[in-house]
């Protein structure tokens, strides 16, 4: 499990405008939270603000490449987003040839992840437009399959569904990434970590107004369970050899593997 620490003081907002500037998640209703195209304009800043240690994780990810992600081999990305993770292996690993398929139901957010990964000449990429729950994925033979931070916002059969999806699409030597944020199962942890995550979008320049504004609008949206039953999801999607990676609060990372021995 990897330690973290406070991030250091050139990472934070340099002035009150930029403190103080309107947040995203202040112009939606309650329970109405979407990543609609214009959360894609501002997504790479708003989810490095509202998610802790996010670069961390992100580091994590592209470093479990090293190991993962062979010469030749295939990432899969499902919830691409704006494709920061794919882009950060690709850069990390520029002596290798690499293949990667981003899905995504978000057209715009394929659209940020294509002008993204434009000037990556090491990798070559696919990306599909589909909800990962219901879609029959394109790709076969996956080396390291991703999800970070989207499985949270589906309902427990459907994250399932699209992880058993994604093993039966891995190869038997494949490797398996998951991010959520989870729910604490004592209430006194549940506190401290809310509360801690809360301080931790403060120091990152996210006002008290918007970081209630995001609590509301994800109402119902995000729906975090606790992490043993992430990994019994996992288990019953068929991978297999969960291990936590890192942890922060209620934030995790996730591996597991296709097979026990690879073969």
């Amino acid at each position: 499990m990897q330690n973290t620490t406070a991030s250091t003081a050139d990472e934070l907002p340099t002035n009150v405008a930029e403190r103080e500037r309107p947040d995203i998640a202040e112009r939606f209703n309650t329970g109405a939270w979407s990543f609609t195209p214009e959360v894609a304009d501002v997504f790479p800043e708003h989810v490095r603000a509202s998610v802790p240690f996010y670069d961390a994780i992100q580091d994590l990810v592209a470093e479990a490449a090293d190991w993962l992600l062979p010469d030749g081999g295939l990432v899969v990305d499902l919830g691409a987003a704006t494709g920061i993770t794919v882009h950060r292996i690709a850069t990390r690993h520029p002596e290798r040839t690499l293949r990667a398929v981003l899905y995504d139901n978000e057209p715009s957010m394929l659209d940020r992840a294509s002008k993204a990964l434009a000037d990556v000449s090491n990798m070559a990429v696919e990306y599909v437009t589909a909800n990962i729950e219901t879609t029959a994925f394109t790709h076969t033979n996956a080396d390291l399959t991703l999800s970070l931070f989207t499985l949270q916002f589906l309902p427990l059969p459907d994250r399932v569904t699209a992880l058993r999806s994604a093993r039966l699409a891995a190869s038997t030597a494949g490797a398996l990434l998951v991010a959520e944020k989870v729910r604490a199962p004592d209430s006194r942890w549940a506190e401290i970590g809310n509360d801690a995550s809360h301080d931790w979008k403060a120091t990152h320049g996210i006002t008290d107004a918007a970081i209630r504004a995001k609590s509301r609008a994800l109402r119902g949206v995000l729906m975090p369970y606790p992490e043993s039953t992430l990994v019994q999801a996992v288990i019953a999607a068929g991978w297999c050899c969960p291990e936590v990676l890192f942890r922060w609060h209620s934030w995790l990372v996730l591996g597991a593997f296709a097979t026990r021995t690879g073969l």
